[in-house]
C-alpha cells in the first residue's frame, strides 16, 4: 500500500487557497494505525487558525489540514496489535485528517460500536474539548453557565453543560449559528449584534452567573465575559488565543474569580464518554452539521472559509468513500 496514492485536501496558499492533491498512502509505524477514512470533519475555529498561518502545526504549505476523522482500520503498526484489529471502525485524532487514508497514534484511537455513527463521531474533538473544560471548571448541576461564542466548541460546550444539568446562556454574532444553538444547545441565546449580552445577563442575574466560558479566542470579549461572572465564580479560557491575551485585572481581582485553562481533548475516559454520548444519541452532533460534502467538492467549500461566507457554515463533514 505504501506505493499507492490517495486523494487529499491541502492548504496550498495560507489564508487563501486549498486544493485537492495526490499523496502517498501513509504507512503504519510503531504504535500507530492507518484507517481508510469514512468521514473527516472541519473545525472552522482552530483548523482555520492553522490554514490562515496563525498557528504553525504542520509546517510549510502545502499541508493537509484537519485533525478528526472516522474510518476502518486497514493497517496496524508494531505495538498497536493488541489494541485494534483490521476492519475495526474507529474515531481518531490525527494530523492531516482530510485525506482518503489517515495515520493515527494508537493512544488517540477510539473504537466505535455503531456504523451509523461514523459521520457524527467524526466531530468528536469539539465536544471532547468542551467536556474536558467543564471537568476542570467543576461545573455542577444547577449552575448557571454562560458560553461566549457559538462556533462548534461553544455549541458543544453549551450542549454538554445542559446534559450536566446547568442552565445555559449562549451568545454569538451570527443569527444562523444562534438558530441552531437555540434549537439544540442553550436555554437562552443572545444575538450580540442586537443587544449587549452583558447588560442582558446582569438584568436577569444581577449577581452574575456561576461559570463563564469564552470560546472565541478574541481577547476583546474577555472583559465583558469576566464581568458576567459572579463573585468567586469560575472563568474558563475555552478559546485559543493566537497572541497575548489581555484583560482588565481589576475585574477578576475584585470578584476573586477562579480561572481554568483547558488544553487539548481530555484524558481517554473523557473522549470515550463523549463518543458514547454521540453513539447513544444523547449528544446530537448531527444537528450541528450544516454542510455534508463529498471529497470531490471539498476544495470549493474549504475555500469559502477564507471569505466572509464562513459565518454561514457550522459543522462540515467530508465523505471520503
Amino acid at each position: 500500500m505504501s506505493n499507492q496514492m490517495m486523494n487529499a485536501l491541502a492548504v496550498t496558499v495560507l489564508g487563501k487557497k486549498a486544493e485537492l492533491i495526490s499523496l502517498p498512502i501513509p504507512v503504519a509505524d510503531a504504535n500507530s494505525i492507518v484507517i481508510k477514512t469514512a468521514y473527516s470533519s472541519v473545525s472552522i475555529g482552530t483548523e482555520m487558525w492553522i490554514a490562515e498561518g496563525k498557528r504553525n502545526d504542520y509546517g510549510e504549505v502545502p499541508f493537509v489540514n484537519g485533525y478528526q476523522a472516522t474510518g476502518k482500520v486497514v493497517a496496524i503498526g508494531p505495538g498497536a496489535e493488541n489494541k485494534v484489529k483490521l476492519g475495526d471502525l474507529v474515531a481518531v485524532f490525527c494530523s492531516g485528517a482530510h485525506s482518503e487514508y489517515v495515520k493515527a497514534s494508537i493512544d488517540l484511537v477510539h473504537k466505535l460500536s455503531n456504523p451509523d455513527s461514523m459521520q457524527a463521531c467524526s466531530m468528536f474533538v469539539q465536544p471532547s474539548v468542551a467536556a474536558n473544560a467543564w471537568n476542570l471548571a467543576n461545573l455542577q448541576t444547577g449552575n448557571i453557565a454562560y458560553v461566549v461564542g457559538q462556533g462548534l466548541v461553544g455549541q458543544c460546550a453549551s450542549m454538554i453543560a445542559k446534559l450536566r444539568g446547568a442552565y445555559v446562556i449562549a451568545s454569538d454574532i451570527s443569527e444562523e449559528r444562534l438558530i441552531r444553538s437555540r434549537a439544540n444547545c442553550a436555554d437562552w441565546v443572545i444575538n450580540s449584534t442586537e443587544e449587549n449580552a452583558l447588560d442582558a445577563i446582569l438584568q436577569q442575574f444581577p449577581e452574575g452567573v456561576d461559570v463563564v466560558a469564552e470560546s472565541t479566542g478574541f481577547t476583546a470579549l474577555l472583559d465583558d465575559a469576566m464581568s458576567a461572572c459572579r463573585r468567586k465564580g469560575t472563568f474558563v479560557f475555552l478559546g485559543w488565543y493566537p497572541d497575548r491575551a489581555s484583560f482588565h485585572f481589576q475585574t477578576p481581582h475584585e470578584k476573586q474569580l477562579n480561572a481554568v485553562f483547558p488544553c487539548f481533548i481530555g484524558d481517554r475516559p473523557v473522549r470515550e464518554s463523549v463518543i458514547r454520548w454521540i453513539e447513544e444519541g444523547k449528544l446530537n452532533m448531527k444537528a450541528l452539521i450544516s454542510h455534508e460534502i463529498h471529497w470531490s467538492e471539498a476544495d470549493y467549500v474549504y475555500n469559502q472559509l477564507f471569505t466572509s461566507a464562513r459565518n454561514s457554515y457550522n459543522g462540515i463533514t467530508i465523505k471520503w468513500e
